[in-house]
């Protein structure tokens, strides 16, 4: 984060990791790995905070599918430092390499617990998708496939334009959360994806 995933290499993680380069391989095979490794751990971050805040709440499906994406939403907008260094990596042409392995270990971690909120409103009767595993594949690809659109934000937000960047990231994600609703047989509207006041906190940390 503080040197850029372009500009950072191997040697500098070991020195300040204090390990060798034989022990670096020893848990990565590339640098590439270590990516995947940290944004798995940030996800399970958000992961751990989101649940113990869903924890406490009885609702049925729709509640504890809309609890995670809230949850999601505060944490990111909680932890803008961490993320700055993934912006930069998946805003820069020519990246798509490492933007896919990003959404692979964020997926890898989330695919699980969405599958299961999913599964438990079919068995309560909240949902009626066609398939569980299938529908939270679905509903993660429309997540894996904002980058050009944050990317459009992130401009937008760095021009100091703030209420644009906030308006075009909010049309796409209530055009997403209608998406979920179609796929879990849900009233549109019922799924809540957007959060403009979270949205706004993010992007201004961002930018600072």
């Amino acid at each position: 984060m503080e040197r850029g995933w372009d500009a950072v290499t191997i040697a500098d993680v070991q020195e300040v990791a204090g390990i060798s380069r034989g022990g670096f391989y020893h848990h990565f095979a590339a640098k590439e790995d270590l990516l995947s490794g940290l944004i798995a751990r940030m996800t399970e971050q958000a992961m751990q905070t989101t649940e113990a805040a869903m924890s406490q709440n009885n609702g049925d499906a729709l509640v504890q599918l809309n609890g995670l994406l809230d949850g999601a939403a505060q944490w990111t907008a909680g932890n803008v430092n961490e993320l700055r260094g993934l912006v930069q990596i998946f805003s820069r042409p020519g990246n798509e390499i490492p933007y896919r392995r990003i959404c692979d270990a964020e997926a890898a971690v989330v695919m699980p617990v969405l599958k299961a909120i999913i599964e438990a409103g079919i068995d309560e009767g909240t949902f009626n998708p066609v398939d569980a595993g299938l529908t939270a594949e679905l509903m993660l690809s429309l997540s894996q496939g904002r980058r050009e659109v944050l990317i459009e934000v992130f401009d937008l937000a760095s021009a100091n334009d703030l209420d644009a960047a906030v308006d075009a990231l909010d049309r796409r994600l209530r055009s997403e959360g209608e998406i979920c609703d179609r796929l879990l047989g849900l009233p549109v509207g019922s799924v809540s994806l957007s959060s403009r006041t979270e949205y706004r906190r993010m992007l201004a940390g961002l930018v600072q």
